[in-house]
């Protein structure tokens, strides 16, 4: 956290309403965040005792603002953005801040969390609590997530696969929740400016901006968005410092304005998505610290946040039955009847449990 009494002229706060339920008119502070210099500083959000707790840095900003000024979420006819419903709904269900962000990474892949919500739309969540008595207990995970967005859900379920002892989230056919593919290559940084044409901040005239920017404080780790091969690893004119990995089928992912390279980044080398490959910075024509990312198919650029991706690993015989054995166990949790074989997701109820 920071002290308030140290802020300079020139930081700025961002701030989040919603209209209080009692008159339908007074809006409240449900969330302040605290930038400098278009970094983020510290986020606090209100919980469900109606005090202000630590929290996570929002990903959503206004669009058409490069850094968080005071700006009230939409209210009224305008629904809030889809991860700020989240985040606020998990909060007043007083679930765990780091099980929040378990529910974001899990559909990260498939949610478009800058899309508006609807009237309808719905999340349900099912997750262990903690033990203080036992000191062997594991911490607290999320066993099964499902959020309702358009009318459309997505429904993941936890399991650990027996032959490599690795956990993730599957869908009810067995499918994994994550793409070969990170849309966000960064554990941190805020969405500054997206895929299309616009006036590049420093030549001045209209032009493709063939990626996403993402701003983040010099020197913050980037992560190589899937398993690839290095293509490029060098400095490229208005890219500067620019890292390109090549992956199969045909796509190739791009970081550029990078302060420096991760040990061992070279062409040729072989990476796994989530590695280190460099870190955040401001080479080649740039107005300060940021990533600029890029996916290209077959050469082309396509927008990060909204293409769709090929998806991850998917369960097949041995590995399958059990899954569905565990699908079925979490089914009953839930209330919901077990199922003998995968079938389509169905309608969720509009709680979070």
């Amino acid at each position: 956290m920071i002290d308030i009494e140290s802020l300079d002229a020139g930081n700025r706060i961002r701030i989040a309403y919603i209209v209080d339920e009692t008159d339908g008119v007074t809006e409240r502070p449900v969330r302040v965040s605290v930038y400098d210099n278009g970094a983020h500083q510290a986020t606090v959000a209100r919980a469900d005792t109606n005090g202000f707790v630590r929290a996570d840095e929002p990903t959503s900003m206004p669009d058409e603002i490069a850094v968080a000024d005071v700006v009230p979420e939409p209210s009224g006819s305008a629904m809030p953005k889809v991860y700020d419903a989240v985040y606020q709904t998990a909060l007043e269900q007083q679930i765990p801040a780091p099980l929040i962000d378990q529910l974001v990474r899990i559909f990260a892949f498939d949610v478009d969390f800058q899309a508006r919500t609807t009237p309808g739309d719905a999340m349900e969540v099912l997750h262990s609590l903690p033990d203080e008595s036992d000191r062997d207990a594991v911490d607290p995970e999320v066993l099964f997530a499902a959020l309702t967005i358009g009318g459309v859900s997505k429904r993941f379920y936890r399991f650990r696969t027996s032959d490599d002892g690795y956990v993730d989230y599957y869908d009810e056919e067995g499918k994994s929740a994550k793409k070969f593919l990170m849309r966000k290559p960064m554990s941190s940084g805020v969405l500054r400016s997206g895929f299309g044409a616009r006036v590049h901040p420093i030549l001045g005239y209209r032009r493709m901006h063939t990626g996403v920017d993402f701003a983040a404080p010099r020197g913050t780790p980037i992560l190589a968005a899937g398993n690839g091969v290095v293509e490029k690893a060098g400095r490229t004119s208005g890219y500067g410092n620019l890292i390109v990995l090549k992956h199969t089928n045909g796509y190739e992912t791009a970081y550029a304005h990078q302060s420096s390279f991760a040990k061992g980044i070279a062409p040729g080398v072989r990476v796994r998505q989530g590695q280190i490959i460099g870190y955040v910075g401001s080479t080649g024509l740039s107005t300060g610290p940021h990533l600029h990312f890029e996916i290209r198919v077959n050469k082309s650029p396509v927008d990060p946040l909204r293409v769709r991706l090929p998806r991850g690993r998917v369960l097949e015989g041995d590995l399958l039955a059990n899954f569905e054995n565990e699908r079925n166990r979490i089914d009953t949790l839930l209330g919901d009847q077990p199922k003998p074989t995968t079938v389509a997701a169905a309608a969720l109820p509009e709680a979070a449990e």
